[in-house]
């Protein structure tokens, strides 16, 4: 019964279709005949709505789910922020005395870059890091209103084994976006370890940036090849031996100081 119903429809759909006339009456398209073909020209056609399929786009995928996974982070710090009490602890932590504001990082250690550096003076300051955390670090600014804060971070990629860490300096190095930071009033969180992200690379890449690193610093071949053979099933930069360090984060200030806009950028950089 099934079958009989089927060839029935079948029947009738091409039926209809042959039945159908033609209401075009332009000339047929002749190949090699240009006169008989059209060109769309408009713009609003000739868009792409789908995304390329190779490995280009690896690069942009990783970096939107990384985006993904600081937004999903900055909700869930806005939720912590808000829930806390008014009457929180005060901060206790490196400190930067801009002639506009103050600026305590909560928990940190630092030392400046530059010893003749003036932060009363400067709208950008940099330091190293000596102690204290760059991910999930509270921060405080005083003496600004309408403030706003925006962070990033600035990566490379490194190789360990069991005595040593190489950074790969020929990999250069990955500059995040700049994510804004949840915040409430003039307090705000850094982002997570989630922001962490890198260059795609495939394999024959890594190895000779790892290989010319080690022949720069004069390791035995015994080492290199040693390691040569850890990285062979590496695809990725998260697969082991390889490593994202930190080599610096930084944060951008934005605020009003007597209706004057203030703007201040601020840099750590991470021992390596």
């Amino acid at each position: 019964m099934k079958t009989t119903l089927l060839i029935a429809l079948v029947s009738t759909s091409i039926f209809v279709s042959c039945g159908n006339d033609n209401t075009h009456k332009g000339k047929p398209i002749v190949m090699g005949d240009p006169s008989t073909i059209v060109t769309e020209v408009d713009s609003q056609y000739l868009k792409n709505f789908t995304d390329d399929i190779s490995p280009v786009n690896k690069k942009s995928s990783e970096g939107a789910i990384t985006k993904m996974m600081v937004q999903v982070d900055s909700a869930n710090a806005s939720k912590k922020i808000n829930a806390e009490n008014v009457a929180v602890k005060p901060m206790n932590g490196f400190t930067i005395n801009f002639n506009e504001c103050v600026v305590v990082f909560d928990g940190m250690l630092a030392h400046a870059l530059n010893n003749n550096q003036d932060e009363r003076t400067l709208n950008s300051v940099s330091y190293v890091k000596d102690g204290g955390e760059l991910f999930n670090m509270n921060l405080e600014i005083k003496g600004l209103n309408e403030i706003r804060v925006e962070e990033r971070i600035i990566t490379k990629v490194s190789i360990s084994n069991e005595e040593n860490t190489y950074i790969l300096n020929d990999l250069h190095k990955f500059i995040s976006p700049w994510y804004n930071l949840a915040g409430k009033e003039n307090r705000f969180v850094s982002i997570s370890n989630n922001s962490v992200e890198f260059f795609p690379f495939d394999k024959a890449k890594l190895k000779n940036a790892f290989d010319r690193e080690l022949r720069k610093k004069k390791i035995v071949n015994s080492e290199i090849n040693a390691i040569l053979k850890k990285i062979e099933k590496v695809g990725s930069y998260s697969d082991e031996p390889c490593k994202i360090t930190i080599a610096s984060v930084q944060w951008r200030i934005f605020g009003l100081k007597d209706g004057k806009k203030i703007q201040k950028l601020i840099q750590f950089d991470n021992p390596l």
